[in-house]
Parts: C-alpha cells; sequence; structure tokens
C-alpha cells in the first residue's frame, strides 16, 4: 500500500484529507508543518508527498526544495489557496490543487502522481 506523506497547517482541512486519503485506500502520515522535509531517512519512506504551500516555520516552496534534494524521484502535490502562486514554486511538482478543490480531484491527482512515480522509480531501477 503507497505511503503518502502529507503536510498541511490547517487542523480542519488535515483532518478531511486524511480522512479522503484513507477512504481511497492509502496509508497517509500527516505533519502540521515542513519541517520533516528536512529528514532525509524520513523522506525515503514515502511514495506520494501532499503539500500546502502556505505554512508556518516551512513553507511549501522550501519543502519541495528540501525534497527534490533529498529524494529526487517523490512525486509531489501542492495544494494552495494562492491562485497567483508562483511557477517558480511549483515548477518541480506533479500536480497543483487550487483550494477549494473536490475530493475526485485529489484521488486524481493522487492516482496519476503515484503512477508516474512507479514509472520513474522502475526506469532508474535498471
Amino acid at each position: 500500500m503507497s505511503e503518502i506523506f502529507l503536510m498541511e497547517d490547517s487542523p480542519p482541512l488535515r483532518r478531511v484529507l486524511i480522512k479522503q486519503i484513507r477512504d481511497a485506500g492509502y496509508n497517509v502520515t500527516a505533519f502540521e508543518d515542513g519541517q520533516e522535509s528536512r529528514n532525509s531517512e524520513l523522506m525515503k519512506l514515502a511514495d506520494l508527498l501532499i503539500t500546502d504551500l502556505a505554512m508556518p516555520v516551512i513553507d511549501g516552496a522550501a519543502v519541495i526544495r528540501n525534497v527534490s534534494d533529498l529524494h529526487p524521484d517523490l512525486p509531489i502535490i501542492v495544494i494552495t489557496g494562492d491562485a497567483s502562486a508562483s511557477l517558480e514554486e511549483i515548477a518541480a511538482v506533479d500536480s497543483v490543487l487550487h483550494k477549494p478543490f473536490v475530493e475526485r480531484e485529489l484521488i486524481n491527482a493522487i492516482e496519476s502522481a503515484l503512477e508516474k512515480g512507479t514509472c520513474a522509480r522502475t526506469d532508474n531501477a535498471f
């Protein structure tokens, strides 16, 4: 079963997303900010990262940089309420979901990113 890491600072949204992801059949580990993105051993356990852009302590742009350095093949989905998020912040990601989004959009993005991630890891394995 795929392991999804979720970084979202809003407790109510985090709870909803955890439920939706689990109901879709995935394991999910949630964090309230991006601090864990610096932990290379922890990031190796993830099959997919979903991160908000606007978070305290370490924002989503820093999370993307950290994870891209530590785990370059890890698929990343960004969720954001900022319609003007710059392309520099989100260039290394597989998908961007603008809040509010519906559950089906989230699950479709997860399925697509995991499929790409599996292909990338398979290609790199040989």
